[in-house]
């Protein structure tokens, strides 16, 4: 499905679909003549908190205005329910469902893989009025009683995003709502320490089947608490193959678990300690966060990168690979553009259901922002999303009257030629971005890889 008719889908799901889920859901009591309708309402809270992410009750009335319904900010006020709530929550699961395919990103060396998948999850706090809806982890101290985890899938070499998947926040990473077999084989996966697991490794890589195409890979860190065999079965000690030199790399073969052997690559690092200060920085920060202090051994093993893959050497240097670890980042990017651009964790009202509307109205309106900046900035590797962001909410308003008009295709062929223009990065020469150690074939010195 391209993305022209995956707009079309999103218009046939608000437009059509939303009185039946209505219907089913309770939201709609009796038929208003001339009044606010449910399609209406729904698609003011998506594109009006899309296009102003902290408006206002009057803000959403001139929005809902565009569409020939003229209502009060009480109106509107008066409208936020627990069966909207309901309607907006199977409306996000119906939007996330939508397949939008894009060619991939004229990477060389990356286009060796089916796809590039970044996995994450982040937590939005809700009030604990909200408990009954999603659980958080606790009730004192820095803990919300209720919150919900968004995990993210991200490609990207298309530009596609997989979800949110919207989950308790006590949910566990490794437990995510996506299945490894979910991924495609022949294609390469990159997540954070909080997805590590033996088992979900060995599930990832094992593949589907015999063949070398069927092979699916990850770049990983090491999880300190993991024991590590040589091929002989004997245990490793780290702390006698660390490097000592900073930018000195050493790379040997490992065995992963005993329970679900793997053979890996371990590739070790030693980094400069104004690196290895921050993450010592970041570490006390979140032990903190969860009221406990950080190991020694932790805090010493920061003046390292440890990473685990098994990708073989003749498709990836350790050069490669580290470029590959920098990658998962760019998921994190994806996170801070919807929270502090689309505020989807923010809110002015104080009423349970008023927010719970706002969020997952914002979030709907953060999965069609993500279809639009595939198709409109995705195949330029030095894109700025967050430029792109900043101009397709220019574009909000016509979008809405596209919807509701019936001219979707003519509008989205328009907004995508204005996101092809400026919505760039600059190029740096200090600090090289991601994407300028991808295409630049990788001549760059191990010092800026290790920043």
């Amino acid at each position: 499905m391209s993305v022209t008719q995956s707009i079309e889908r999103y218009q046939q799901i608000l437009e059509e679909e939303v009185p039946r889920l209505g219907k089913q859901l309770g939201a709609v009591k009796r038929k208003r003549k001339g009044g606010l309708d449910l399609v209406t309402l729904v698609a003011t809270i998506i594109f009006g908190f899309w296009q102003v992410p902290d408006a206002r009750l009057d803000t959403l009335a001139q929005i809902a205005a565009r569409r020939q319904v003229l209502v009060t900010a009480s109106a509107i006020c008066q409208r936020f329910s627990q069966e909207l709530a309901e309607v907006l929550l199977a409306v996000l699961q119906r939007l996330v469902q939508v397949e939008v395919r894009s060619p991939a990103v004229e990477i060389g060396w990356l286009k060796q893989f089916a796809a590039v998948v970044a996995e994450d999850s982040s937590t939005v706090s809700l009030p604990e009025s909200l408990i009954g809806w999603w659980r958080g982890c606790g009730a004192v101290g820095r803990t919300s009683a209720a919150a919900v985890k968004l995990f993210v899938r991200w490609d990207v070499l298309t530009g596609q995003v997989h979800g949110p998947r919207l989950s308790d926040a006590r949910t566990k990473d490794h437990r995510s709502p996506f299945s490894v077999n979910e991924l495609l084989p022949g294609s390469l996966y990159l997540a954070d320490l909080g997805f590590f697991g033996l088992k979900r490794l060995y599930d990832l890589a094992r593949g589907w089947g015999t063949g070398a195409g069927n092979k699916r890979f990850f770049v990983t860190r090491w999880q300190p608490t993991t024991r590590l065999y040589t091929r002989s079965g004997h245990l490793l000690q780290m702390e006698g193959l660390l490097p000592q030199q900073v930018g000195q790399v050493r790379e040997i073969g490992v065995i992963l678990g005993k329970q679900w052997p793997q053979a890996l690559r371990l590739i070790l690092v030693r980094v400069p300690e104004e690196v290895a200060e921050q993450r010592r920085e970041r570490i006390r920060q979140t032990a903190a966060d969860h009221g406990r202090q950080p190991s020694e051994r932790l805090l010493l093993l920061a003046c390292w990168t440890i990473v685990l893959t098994n990708l073989p050497a003749k498709r990836a240097d350790f050069c490669q690979v580290l470029v590959l670890l920098r990658l998962r980042w760019q998921i994190e990017r994806l996170f801070r553009l919807w929270k502090q651009d689309g505020l989807i964790d923010e809110w002015r009202g104080k009423k349970p259901m008023r927010i719970l509307c706002e969020f997952y109205g914002k979030l709907c309106a953060m999965v069609i922002q993500s279809a639009l900046l595939q198709e409109g900035c995705w195949l330029d590797p030095l894109r700025s999303m967050v430029k792109a962001a900043c101009a397709l909410r220019h574009e909000v308003n016509r979008l809405m009257l596209a919807f509701y008009e019936g001219t979707v295709s003519q509008t989205v062929a328009s907004i995508v030629c204005s996101l092809r223009a400026g919505c760039r990065i600059d190029r740096r020469a200090a600090h090289p971005s991601t994407a300028q150690l991808l295409l630049d074939g990788l001549d760059w010195q191990l010092d800026l890889l290790l920043t």
